[in-house]
């Protein structure tokens, strides 16, 4: 039986307001200040401030002392993290991204995107000594990110163009494309060589390959990848490239999706 719609007498304004400061919170990179909550916000300072007290007293906020600014709490992430390991594509991954990380000894991610960004929603870590800083539930840019990069091959370049206008392209490492055009032709390159590569563009030292993956209605899914300390990456690009392929084919495969005769073409 499905619930009524509600009526305006069942819904609670307070919760809704609780709830509109903490996905502002959420959202915000780098924490949010106070007065930019005030300013982003439409309610007074005093509603505002009260319910931050009341969301940080219950841990879905936390207060960083020394800056001043708010950021999700410990409650906040554990309640996400739960939604994430109930999405399908979650299960679905999980095993082939756990033999990957066995045979490669390297560190295999699952990433969905979200908003211009990417979500890591599964990661599995190698074996080896040298690990990634990525971590469950993470969110990171998709310009410099080898998951974010292999999604982006999936849209059209308009698509990815009110993304980067939104989202701009930060520079976080010498070797960060922070250029429109040459993202656009690495984007050609990674349709061509079917999986993307980060090479050093958000961590020093670190390189990702990745693919992407498609559901039953032939839909982006999201990315796998595969990360770990470049000069192993490297002396492996052939391998680790191919296993990955093969891994996406095969989650792919299971959310349903079946390749177009002569593979997929986007657009740019």
């Amino acid at each position: 039986m499905v619930n009524p719609k509600p009526s305006d007498r069942q819904i609670n304004s307070t919760v809704i307001k609780a709830l509109t400061v903490l996905e502002k919170v959420a959202f915000a990179n780098g924490g949010i200040s106070l007065a930019d909550l005030v300013k982003e916000l439409d309610m007074p300072k005093t509603t505002i401030y009260r319910l931050i007290e009341t969301l940080k007293h219950c841990d879905y906020i936390h207060l960083d002392a020394n800056t001043e600014r708010y950021y999700v709490g410990w409650k906040t992430v554990q309640i996400g993290v739960s939604g994430l390991n109930n999405i399908e594509v979650v299960d679905i991954a999980a095993p082939y991204l756990t033999k990957l990380a066995e045979k490669t000894g390297e560190t295999a991610f699952l990433a969905g995107y979200y908003n211009g960004e990417i979500v890591y929603l599964y990661k599995k870590e190698g074996t080896q000594s040298i690990r990634t800083t990525a971590q469950l539930g993470m969110r990171r840019p998709v310009h410099c990110t080898a998951v974010g990069k292999a999604i982006l091959s999936t849209f059209t370049w308009e698509e990815v163009e009110k993304i980067l206008e939104e989202k701009g392209m930060k520079k976080y490492t010498e070797n960060t494309i922070t250029d429109a055009h040459k993202l656009r032709k690495e984007l050609l390159e990674i349709k061509r060589n079917g999986y993307a590569i980060d090479k050093e563009e958000i961590e020093i030292g670190l390189t990702c390959y990745a693919v992407p993956i498609f559901n039953f209605t032939g839909n982006m899914a999201g990315s796998i990848g595969l990360g770990g300390p470049t000069t192993r990456m490297r002396e492996n690009q052939n391998d680790f490239t191919s296993q990955l392929k093969e891994a996406a084919f095969q989650v792919s495969r299971m959310l349903g999706y079946v390749p177009k005769i002569g593979g997929e073409t986007v657009e740019r």
